[in-house]
């Protein structure tokens, strides 16, 4: 079995095109400070994985203006590097996506960045048989229904009271 590597300090490697935001979400209450994550005040960060591209680019295009901080991968092997150099807070994945599912993305990415809160999303049915067989091996996800209105998206992602690190 492949040794699980856990990232202990992030920092983004790239610089990130942001879009400004009119009125940015308030701020989360009992937010993490993980060093090299996040520090007070800033940015949640969010990576958007989906394989259609024209969702990911959107999601994240609505996330960014709203005074996220996020950017977009088009599949779970790309989403992989992402997350190593850019250290999100929350991963937001499509479940059914080729060759690596978001489930399966899920699991490796709580073991390579435990600090990461996981939501997936998706519209098809076949979802659930995955999210049992993962619940099964211990690990639970946050699944969001397909689609979801950018206003619920945005209320929910400031919403989370994530666990300090």
């Amino acid at each position: 079995m492949e040794e699980a590597r856990v990232l202990v300090n992030c920092t983004p490697s790239f610089p990130l095109t942001l879009f400004s935001a009119d009125v940015p979400p308030p701020p989360l209450p009992d937010a993490p400070e993980r060093s090299g994550i996040r520090r007070a005040g800033s940015q949640l960060r969010v990576l958007v994985v989906d394989d259609e591209p024209l969702i990911a680019t959107t999601v994240t295009a609505i996330l960014n203006d709203s005074g996220f901080e996020a950017i977009h991968a088009f599949s779970a092997e790309d989403a992989l590097v992402a997350a190593r150099d850019f250290c999100p807070d929350v991963v937001l994945s499509d479940v059914l996506m080729p060759r690596m599912s978001g489930v399966d993305l899920g699991m490796r990415l709580r073991q390579e960045l435990p600090g990461a809160y996981i939501i997936l999303f998706s519209g098809q049915a076949a979802t659930t048989e995955l999210l049992r067989k993962a619940r099964l091996d211990g690990y639970d996800f946050e699944l969001l229904a397909k689609p979801i209105h950018p206003e619920e998206l945005i209320v929910h992602l400031a919403a989370l009271k994530l666990p300090r690190s």
